[in-house]
């Protein structure tokens, strides 16, 4: 059996408590709250799915025996793999939780092995970030540099994704630091640049990008779940993906598992935590602009609630890239209606209640968003070589929003 502790500073509290600990043993877990702060009524995470009380929570088998808000804090591929070099080995899902650093986990959770709450705050400069790319370029080829360690210990990201990413600290701004893998074909943060940018412009809540140019293209994203305050002190915010709002094992690809992967249904998780109306209309739209611009990654990791202003609100949107396949995508990773994952403008239409629309608003968001591929194409133009433009143009489709 494995133990964990698990850390978190109540939204304005200004010190860490101890919530819970953590035992697992062969993928299944047990979380139990710590019994001061179930005296105490301290806020939680997620009191759908693990309400605060004295009893354990046994049997706990999806993700690896990780509760799936505990889960968002733990690595994913990159950092798994950053870790198994690290330790010179695979490790179980917990391990994973342990080994990875709290500076940069996702939302405001943190993870030790004492019952006394314990914070590692140190971050990196942006200075750093050539540093960081040979690492994950040595990393990538297999090579067992001499200082490889002592890089990795300070780059035990807790991010998910497979791709290499880094939080790096920029004047005063917690960004996330995302470079061009070198076995892509292409520049994929110069087309996230582009979507997100276009985006933005479009009046999405969109996390900032920007694009750095060095050794490898680097895109730049601003932490949504992290603020600087007067101090200058680090502020986590709380965040759950829709991964935990829809309570799945986000290792599960079975079809039983997926079939939950939905546009409607994240929405009415949204709205079960108070989510204002205004951000469920505007995941409406960004389900829309993900199928004019034909991001067909868009699984429940890539969308997220943090609780900011005393409320859980719907996070800037992140992580979108269109297809690269040289035709539109078919379908998206989740469904957008009644007849599933596939993009038609009856099946984007047939939630619409789900997102506090009637047929006739959501027609007229739909109707919005495909009448911008021409904006859009000029956009990818001006932010993107001539190939790239036209390999990203290649993805768009308004016929099946229109039709």
């Amino acid at each position: 059996m494995t133990r964990a502790y698990i850390y978190m500073r109540p939204p304005g509290e200004p010190g860490l408590v101890t919530l819970g600990r953590l035992d697992v043993e062969r993928d299944v877990g047990v979380f139990t709250y710590n019994p001061e702060y179930v005296a105490q009524k301290g806020w939680v995470p997620d009191p759908i799915h693990y309400p605060l009380r004295p009893q354990p929570f046994v049997e706990i088998r999806g993700n690896g025996g990780l509760p799936g808000f505990i889960r968002d804090a733990a690595p994913d591929g990159w950092g798994q793999r950053v870790i198994a070099h690290v330790r010179q080995q695979e490790l179980a899902g917990i391990d994973y939780l342990i080994h990875s650093a709290n500076a940069d986990r996702a939302g405001a959770l943190l993870v030790g092995t004492t019952r006394t709450p314990s914070e590692e705050t140190r971050l990196e400069r942006l200075d750093h970030l050539e540093d960081f790319i040979a690492f994950a370029n040595g990393l990538q080829s297999g090579e067992r540099l001499a200082t490889s360690t002592h890089r990795a210990l300070r780059q035990r990201t807790s991010l998910g994704g497979a791709r290499p990413k880094v939080t790096l600290l920029d004047e005063g701004r917690v960004i996330l630091a995302k470079p061009r893998d070198r076995h892509d074909a292409e520049d994929i943060p110069a087309f996230e640049h582009a979507c997100m940018t276009f985006a933005a412009r479009k009046g999405l809540n969109v996390a900032p990008t920007r694009l750095h140019r060095g050794s490898f293209s680097v895109l730049l994203v601003d932490r949504f779940d992290r603020l600087v305050n007067a101090r200058g002190e680090i502020e986590r915010l709380p965040m759950l993906s829709a991964a935990t709002l829809l309570d799945v094992d986000w290792r599960a690809m079975d079809d039983a598992s997926q079939r939950r992967w939905r546009y409607a249904e994240v929405a009415d998780e949204m709205r079960r935590k108070d989510v204002p109306l205004e951000d469920l209309q505007e995941f409406y739209k960004r389900m829309c602009f993900n199928a004019l611009v034909g991001n067909d990654d868009d699984h429940p990791k890539n969308h997220a609630v943090i609780f900011t202003g005393g409320r859980w609100r719907l996070s800037p949107m992140f992580d979108v890239v269109p297809s690269l396949d040289g035709a539109p995508p078919p379908a998206l990773a989740m469904a957008v209606g009644k007849e599933g994952r596939g993009i038609s403008r009856e099946n984007l239409l047939s939630h619409a209640m789900h997102f506090g629309h009637s047929q006739e608003s959501a027609a007229a968001v739909l109707d919005e968003v495909a009448g911008w591929e021409a904006e859009l194409q000029r956009h990818y133009r001006d932010m993107l070589t001539a190939s790239q433009a036209a390999l990203a143009e290649r993805s768009i489709d308004v016929d099946r929003l229109r039709r």
